[in-house]
């Protein structure tokens, strides 16, 4: 016994596993922005919308702003020569200022940026390949858009000027990226932000000479105009470019203004970027709000209440979403407002500027709640697997269709009413006596009719991220052609006469009649209604509920 309790013990030997798989060092900083750029630009190339904003959009808006300004092509147009440099603009705002602090944004709600920093990855890295891509594509765009003006239009392009137009390039794309940024980093809401930068993009393009005008504005307009970065950023890359440019091309003042805006940008994204930090470590770090809709019935289980359960649910899904109710309440508003007063308030075929607007602004809203919005939100939940559960309900697919035509409806008679009370109260623009029943009727077949379609594209699109590809894709390029926003007569013969066939221009058309005399146009009615039932039936044939 005494043996047993003094033997030593026999431990078996432990022998360390070299894994020789492993770098010996640490990768470098070029390494690691390198390697985070090539995977944001993946991200980039796999998300159709993020290309569709950033290069397809811009190249879009040259092409229908050049025809409808009549440039024919020749060489030394000075109108060519100030729009591409706006259009470029345009493309790099999307690129730096829309997509990038979205992307960011996105990532910080999914719990990414979160994630990176228990990784060896430095969090700088991560943003910096956001960045990388941004500017990629930013300049992509802008080389675009020169290629485009100077084979299309005849845009004169002086190589002595060219350093020029590459530094203040480089500078605009990082003032916009510093303020995307710090706005990202700020807000921590995507659809927030995409509502905020791309609204402010579109409408502060009226006062910042970015589509071309050339108009007069009032001094305040002005003045609003060359505080804010746009404007500048329009000079910079249109100084260079002028016809019988003497000397570099470098505007100074719009460059050192830039560069504070940038700066001002950088500091606001450093603070913010240091309190993600602190908030990461806190007692409510690891809380994950969940943002995407979903399908909650409430009410009483007869026809009536499951419609209107599914009312208010659509209701709340819209509103709980920024970008839409921003994009279909605030930017009619303010293109009513504000536009008039930009350019003066002409008269457009027998219409004052400000009626052409808010006879425009109801159809532009229609389309955006029910064409964009509330397909995005269905095939959302469809993701989700919630659709799916909803067929296992006592809730009929009809009451869930319902719900939401009642919604779109609902929110689209909140627009009108807004842009037709801003028309009323500041340009004494107001419907005719007899017009309110005839308005009444086009407004709901265009509402009915943009749901379907936007059923139909809920339908066609295999999840989605997919959905915004398609109806922006298709919503934007009417949107400048069908007559909701003039821009003259220049454009070639076919293409009025094919959008006259398409569901906006006829709308848009209905409406104004609709407006001024009180009468109805049978035909353009109708082919608004053909195009409901074609919607309709797409749906019905097409949709999934997994």
């Amino acid at each position: 016994m005494a043996d047993l309790h003094t033997a030593p013990v026999q431990v078996p030997e432990r022998r360390a596993t070299v894994v020789t798989d492993l770098p010996r060092r640490r990768p470098s900083v070029w390494t690691l922005c390198r390697d985070q750029v090539v995977h944001a630009s993946r991200d980039t190339w796999r998300t159709p919308v993020s290309l569709l904003v950033s290069v397809l959009f811009p190249v879009l808006f040259l092409t229908v702003s050049g025809l409808a300004m009549g440039t024919g092509g020749a060489a030394g147009d000075a109108v060519i020569q100030r729009l591409v440099p706006g259009a470029a603009v345009f493309a790099v705002a999307m690129a730096a200022f829309v997509m990038l602090p979205f992307s960011v944004a996105l990532a910080a709600e999914q719990g990414v940026l979160k994630r990176v920093r228990g990784t060896p990855l430095p969090a700088w890295a991560y943003l910096a390949g956001r960045l990388g891509a941004a500017v990629w594509v930013a300049m992509t765009g802008t080389v675009v858009m020169l290629v485009v003006g100077m084979g299309a239009y005849g845009l004169e392009v002086t190589p002595r000027t060219l350093p020029a137009f590459v530094l203040g390039l480089l500078v605009t794309i990082v003032t916009f990226a510093a303020l995307g940024l710090a706005l990202a980093l700020l807000v921590r809401s995507s659809q927030t932000v995409l509502s905020v930068t791309m609204g402010a993009v579109v409408l502060l393009g009226f006062v910042s000479d970015l589509y071309g005008f050339g108009t007069t504005m009032p001094r305040w307009l002005e003045a609003i105009g060359w505080s804010l970065p746009l404007r500048h950023a329009v000079e910079v890359l249109a100084a260079p470019l002028q016809l019988g440019v003497v000397g570099s091309g470098v505007a100074p003042a719009s460059l050192l203004a830039l560069l504070a805006w940038g700066g001002a940008g950088a500091i606001l994204a450093i603070t913010a970027y240091g309190r993600e930090a602190r908030a990461a470590t806190g007692p409510r770090a690891g809380v994950r709000r969940d943002r995407r809709p979903g399908v909650l019935t409430a009410g009483s289980n007869g026809p009536v209440g499951m419609v209107w359960g599914q009312w208010r649910h659509a209701n709340r899904s819209i509103w709980r979403e920024p970008v839409f109710a921003g994009f279909a309440l605030v930017l009619p508003t303010l293109f009513v407002t504000v536009l008039p007063v930009a350019v003066g308030n002409p008269e457009i075929d027998g219409l004052s500027f400000a009626a052409w607007m808010t006879t425009g602004m109801p159809v532009f809203g229609a389309a955006l709640i029910a064409y964009v919005a509330m397909p995005e939100l269905i095939a959302a939940a469809r993701d989700q697997g919630v659709l799916k559960r909803l067929r296992g309900t006592p809730l009929p697919a009809w009451a869930f269709v319902a719900g939401r035509m009642l919604s779109v409806l609902w929110i689209v008679s909140i627009t009108v009413g807004i842009v037709l009370g801003a028309g009323w109260l500041l340009h004494d623009t107001a419907p005719a006596a007899t017009a309110w029943p005839a308005l009444l009727l086009v407004l709901v077949v265009t509402v009915v009719a943009f749901a379907a379609l936007g059923l139909a594209a809920a339908a066609l699109a295999p999840d989605a991220d997919t959905v915004p590809a398609i109806t922006l894709a298709t919503f934007l390029p009417l949107v400048f052609l069908s007559g909701i926003f003039p821009l003259g007569d220049a454009l070639p013969g076919i293409i009025p006469t094919i959008v006259a066939w398409l569901p906006i221009a006829p709308a848009v058309d209905a409406v104004r009649e609709a407006f001024t005399t009180g009468g109805l146009l049978v035909r353009e009615l109708a082919v608004v209604g053909a195009w409901a039932v074609a919607g309709a039936v797409l749906a019905v044939v097409r949709f999934r509920w997994e």
